[in-house]
C-alpha cells in the first residue's frame, strides 16, 4: 500500500509538471544566507538603482532582528547579512518588502505580543529614501482591535507613494502613511493574507481563494480561486483559475511587458508538504491563466523544509528571480534561503 501511495503521488506530480526533467531535480540556485528555522519567511525587491534585497529572520518564530543581503548582479552573489536597524522590544513575525514607484522601499513586519492569556500581532513598517541602505525609525501601523492575525506576507499594493493597501491576515486596509489614517479598502471584504497587485491597465488581481477570508478558524466561504476589479475594489468578478493555496500561499508579480506572473507551490498528493515550486502566466491583464504550461522553478526531488514562501520579482527586461527558503538538513550547507533566476522568454 505504501508503494502504491508513492507512485500516485509520482504519477500526480509529472500530471502537473508536464516539463519536468531529470536536471530539474538539481535546480541552479544561489545561497543568499544560511538560517537556522522557523518563520524565516524571506521577502524580496529590486532597487530603484536595480539591486536586489533580500530580508529575513534567521531564526524564526519569534526572532529578534530582520537580516538584509543585498546583490548588485542581479542575483548571482549576495553581500553578508546585516540587521535592519531600528527594531526593538519585538519578537518578529516577517513581513514584506515594497519597491513604491518614488523608489522609496517600505519593510513591513509583525511583533508577537503577549498580556496573560490575549495574544495580537503589532503590524510595524520602516521606509528607506536611499535604495535600502539606511532606514527610518519603525512605526506602528494604527490599527484597533489587534488579533492574533494582524500580520502580512505580502508587498503593499501602492494607490500613491503614500497611500497603501495591506492585505493583513485578519483585514485588507488603506493605510495613509501621511496622516495615519486607515479605511476600508474597496467593498470592505476581508481578502486574508494574499497578493494583491495592479495591472499595467488598471485592473486589480487579488490571490484570495474564498470571495472573503474566515481567517483561521472561520468557515470557509464562497471558494473563488482568484479575484478581479476593473473598478478598484468596488466589485469583484471570481476567476477560478488559481491553484490551492495552502498554507504558504502564492504570489503575483506584475511585468513590465504586461504579463502577469503567479509563483505559486506543488503541493504533495498522498503526501504532505511542498515538493516543487512553479511559475504561471497571464498574458491577457489577469482574464485567463496558463496553468498547462507552468515552468517549474525549483524541485529537489525532494520535500522542500519548512514553508518556502516563494516570492518572485523582475530584475531587468530578460529576468525573474524567485526567493525563497529550504530547511532541510540533509542538502548541502544545511537550511538557507536562495535565489532562483529565470528567463522571462522561456515563460513564453
Amino acid at each position: 500500500m505504501k508503494l502504491f501511495a508513492n507512485v500516485l503521488f509520482v504519477a500526480a506530480l509529472v500530471a502537473v509538471t508536464p516539463s519536468l526533467r531529470a536536471d530539474d531535480v538539481t535546480p541552479s540556485r544561489v545561497r543568499v544566507a544560511d538560517v537556522i528555522g522557523g518563520h524565516v519567511h524571506p521577502a524580496v525587491c529590486v532597487t530603484g538603482e536595480g539591486d536586489v534585497l533580500a530580508v529575513y529572520n534567521r531564526e524564526g518564530g519569534g526572532g529578534k532582528e530582520l537580516l538584509l543581503c543585498r546583490s548588485v548582479d542581479g542575483g548571482r552573489t549576495w553581500s553578508e547579512p546585516v540587521a535592519i536597524p531600528g527594531i526593538s522590544d519585538c519578537s518578529i513575525y516577517p513581513g514584506s518588502l515594497t519597491t513604491l514607484s518614488d523608489d522609496t522601499i517600505v519593510l513591513h513586519w509583525s511583533c508577537y505580543r503577549v498580556e496573560g492569556d490575549v495574544r495580537w500581532r503589532q503590524p510595524q513598517y520602516c521606509v528607506s529614501g536611499d535604495h535600502g541602505r539606511s532606514w527610518s525609525e519603525a512605526e506602528d501601523v494604527p490599527l484597533e482591535d489587534l488579533t492574533n492575525y494582524s500580520c502580512l506576507r505580502h508587498p503593499v499594493l501602492e494607490l500613491s507613494p503614500r497611500e497603501w493597501v495591506l492585505p493583513l491576515y485578519d483585514r485588507t486596509v488603506v493605510f495613509d502613511a501621511e496622516t495615519r489614517a486607515v479605511r476600508p479598502f474597496g467593498d470592505g471584504r476581508n481578502h486574508g493574507m494574499v497578493p494583491i497587485i495592479e495591472t499595467r491597465e488598471g485592473t486589480i488581481i487579488s490571490g484570495a481563494p474564498q470571495a472573503d477570508a474566515p481567517v483561521a478558524l472561520g468557515t470557509p466561504g464562497e471558494t473563488v480561486r482568484g479575484m478581479r476589479s476593473t473598478d478598484g475594489g468596488a466589485t469583484w468578478q471570481a476567476l477560478h483559475a488559481f491553484p490551492d493555496f495552502g498554507v504558504a500561499g502564492y504570489d503575483l508579480t506584475v511585468l513590465s511587458n504586461g504579463w502577469i506572473v503567479l509563483t505559486s507551490i506543488v503541493y504533495g498528493v498522498g503526501r504532505d508538504g511542498e515538493w516543487a515550486y512553479e511559475l504561471i502566466v497571464s498574458k491577457d491583464d489577469g482574464r485567463t491563466w496558463a496553468s498547462d504550461e507552468a515552468t517549474i522553478i525549483y524541485n529537489p526531488g525532494r520535500r522542500i523544509g519548512g514553508r518556502g514562501w516563494p516570492r518572485t520579482v523582475q530584475i531587468d527586461n530578460s529576468t525573474l528571480g524567485t526567493l525563497f527558503y529550504d530547511l532541510d538538513a540533509d542538502q548541502p550547507g544545511g537550511p538557507g534561503v536562495f535565489f532562483v533566476r529565470t528567463p522571462i522568454d522561456g515563460l513564453d
